[in-house]
């Protein structure tokens, strides 16, 4: 189902009413979440088959005008060590803004107040990314067209537990699964 962007006006007003709303409170739903975590994953093939080990690091903090930005580092490992020739470190960030639902949240594309709002166009190749906050999962998402018009969705499941989050993330082409991942990070001052 295609979501409607909401037009120039009312992003404005929405920014007007978060910036009047003052800092989240502990009562904030993403409150939770906050906070620096490191773990370990495994990269599971479309067989199951363990193909790659990671070290993880996710930072989850409050951004401007309302809205929460997560940072994240993948260090793929050479036989178990990140001190070997091969080992590749991946760096990603997402700010995530409230959406018109309780619990959704949308990409934010622009990098500053200055830069003028651009929408994903998904059929030009550009990622589709959205966020819901469903208790103590947070659910991230990228919806992509590739050029042959098969799509690309991907998954990042980030879960609370007692000490950290659990990570599930999954990668679905046309129906399939062609790659999974499941992770344990601790929560760290």
């Amino acid at each position: 189902m295609a979501r409607t962007i909401p037009s120039a006006a009312i992003v404005g007003l929405l920014a007007a009413l978060l910036l009047a709303a003052g800092p989240a409170t502990a009562d904030e739903p993403m409150d939770p979440f906050l906070g620096t975590y490191v773990g370990t994953a495994e990269v599971y093939d479309s067989d199951g088959r363990v193909v790659e080990r990671r070290h993880m690091d996710i930072v989850i903090t409050e951004g401007q005008r309302g809205a929460y930005e997560i940072d994240w580092i993948n260090v793929t490992l050479v036989d178990d060590r990140r001190d070997l020739p091969g080992v590749r470190r991946r760096v990603d960030h997402l700010t995530l803004t409230p959406g018109d639902q309780e619990g959704l949240y949308l990409e934010e594309s622009r990098r500053s107040l200055f830069e003028r709002r651009r929408s994903a166009d998904p059929m030009e190749g550009d990622a589709l990314r959205w966020a819901r906050l469903d208790g103590g999962r947070l659910g991230v998402f990228s919806l992509v067209i590739l050029d042959d018009g098969a799509y690309s969705l991907q998954s990042y499941e980030r879960i609370l537990t007692e000490h950290g989050m659990d990570i599930e993330f999954q990668r679905i082409q046309d129906g399939e699964v062609t790659r999974r991942i499941t992770g344990r990070t601790i929560r760290v001052e």
